[in-house]
């Protein structure tokens, strides 16, 4: 089985890396994250996040350092960005094949939870876009192994260190809502088998660590400036509970409504194993109840939380592959084959989709002859997979190319769709290769966090209202910022913006929200206009 799993883990690496670079930063949380670790690195400054030279804390530096890390490796380029992405997946499969196998003890499931873990489009959405979600994800299965291994194994202390480390890096990626997951399924743990809660001397000297990984970072920071403890409780975590922060407040059902659509198709399977066996799994009391237990609590949890996105329940989809992988290996063969089919049915409607999409004349562009080729070698795997494997291997060997073809068709559309899904790379590669002389870019009502990432030339933004250039600055001790923020509800503001538009500039819009008539002056000397994707360009 060892050889098996490091085949999965090579062959994942190689999916996952192939065409990384290929795309453009996204104008969504990713651009944010990768222009601050572009400014660290640049800065020589790993204490304070910055994104466009205005102190930006909404997070801790974990993450912005490993991007760093990336971009000391392969370059400052979209690459080097996401490589630990990748890395931080592969650590994953190998985190929930341990967890499992700790569980249940038995290769086979493990082995199934792994291949099912990598078919949630929910983890290929995470290991495409630069954010803080794969990382905590890692850290989260971590501290569970540690935890788990420490119980059952009765091993050395140092694994009940290493969980309360990982718990820390959780914090010191995330903050506290990385401590969420893990202790909800401790609780459920302790609560389905009645353990007492036991101290030792070793869980003090863990707790001891944690703190020291966990806090180390604030600390620092706190000592700087004691306005930023105030601005962490209230703004970074209780606004973020319980009030509309960021624009991210979603209703109540928002998790059960895309769940469906983010673990296709195990999260029916799921359902549909849980609810012909649940009388089973209540009475035996076992760790798949507990995983019933952690999931519902979790989902639940951040249902109730005012701010939601979809990657932020991202931990839990370990529980789901291997809650799904020991399901499954109780169902029937003839429930299997039912299973097989409906996985060989979505993989079929995608490719479908794609040639379609090549065909037609649409917004989004394919290649005809690249979804022709990966739905035909997808097509031999599955009847290599039939031929060859039966049971829950067959059907977890299924997903698994499910999740391949997800992932590669996914990054050859990302490649081609770029400008359309709101990366600026196009746009910036134009006014660097087509308009080198400009010397100033001037973007209005948006906040471009890439611009710095794809250009050199100075950026200057124009506030309007949108809430993307509503700046935090009270932690500035200069106000340079002002020198290239200006508003458009005052004069002065207006002047700066006439002045610096006079000279030897271009201005970027949105399409979609383009220069209004009461503008119409921001673009009086610019008479050319060019539009690319989802961005217009005037000069």
């Amino acid at each position: 089985m060892k050889s098996k799993v490091l085949l999965v883990i090579v062959l994942s690496f190689v999916l996952l890396t192939f065409n990384l670079g290929s795309w453009g930063v996204t104008e969504t949380s990713e651009s944010r994250y990768a222009e601050i670790s572009h400014e660290m690195l640049v800065k020589h400054d790993y204490i304070h996040p910055y994104l466009l030279d205005i102190h930006h804390y909404h997070k801790p530096p974990l993450t912005y350092l490993i991007t760093t890390l990336g971009y000391d490796l392969f370059g400052v380029n979209e690459f080097g960005a996401r490589f630990f992405l990748q890395i931080a997946i592969l650590i994953q499969l190998i985190l929930v094949y341990n967890i499992a196998l700790l569980f249940y003890k038995k290769k086979k499931i493990a082995f199934s939870a792994m291949l099912i873990y990598f078919s949630f489009p929910i983890v290929i959405i995470s290991s495409r876009n630069l954010t803080t979600d794969a990382y905590l994800t890692t850290t989260v299965l971590a501290s569970i192994f540690f935890w788990l291994y420490y119980k059952l194994r009765a091993s050395k202390p140092i694994f009940i260190y290493l969980f309360f480390i990982s718990l820390g890096l959780s914090f010191e990626i995330k903050g506290p809502v990385g401590l969420i997951f893990p202790f909800v399924f401790i609780m459920s743990h302790r609560l389905i088998t009645k353990e007492k809660l036991k101290i030792t001397t070793h869980h003090i000297i863990g707790f001891i660590l944690f703190l020291a990984v966990s806090l180390a970072w604030y600390v620092i920071v706190f000592i700087e400036n004691p306005m930023l403890y105030n601005y962490f409780f209230k703004e970074q975590i209780v606004n973020r509970i319980s009030s509309k922060s960021y624009n991210r407040s979603k209703p109540f059902w928002f998790y059960l409504l895309t769940l469906p659509a983010i673990g296709l198709p195990w999260i029916f399977f799921l359902c549909h194993q849980t609810y012909k066996g649940f009388k089973n799994i209540k009475n035996q009391k076992s760790y798949s109840l507990i995983l019933i237990w952690t999931i519902s609590t979790i989902i639940i949890l951040f249902s109730a939380f005012k701010t939601k996105l979809i990657l932020y329940i991202l931990p839990s989809f370990g529980f789901l592959a291997i809650l799904t992988a020991k399901l499954l290996s109780q169902t029937s063969p003839k429930t299997l084959k039912k299973y097989n089919l409906i996985i060989i049915s979505f993989i079929g409607l995608i490719a479908s989709s794609l040639i379609v999409l090549s065909i037609i004349d649409f917004k989004f562009n394919y290649s005809l002859i690249t979804a022709i080729i990966i739905s035909l070698l997808v097509s031999i795997f599955i009847v290599l997979v039939l031929k060859n494997n039966k049971g829950l291997l067959r059907t977890s060997i299924l997903g698994y190319l499910l999740g391949a073809f997800l992932l590669t068709s996914g990054t050859q559309f990302l490649k081609l769709n770029d400008s359309e899904l709101n990366s600026t790379r196009e746009v910036f590669k134009f006014i660097n290769t087509k308009l080198p002389q400009k010397e100033n870019i001037v973007v209005y009502n948006y906040l471009i966090a890439s611009s710095q990432f794809y250009s050199d030339k100075k950026v200057y933004i124009l506030n309007d209202g949108h809430n993307t250039v509503q700046r935090e600055t009270q932690f500035e001790t200069s106000t340079n910022w002002k020198d290239y923020n200006f508003n458009l509800h005052n004069e002065n503001g207006i002047n700066k913006a006439k002045n610096i538009l006079n000279k030897n500039a271009v201005l970027i819009t949105r399409k979609k929200h383009d220069i209004q008539e009461h503008n119409k002056y921001l673009k009086r000397n610019l008479p050319n206009r060019k539009e690319i994707g989802t961005w217009v360009i005037y000069y």
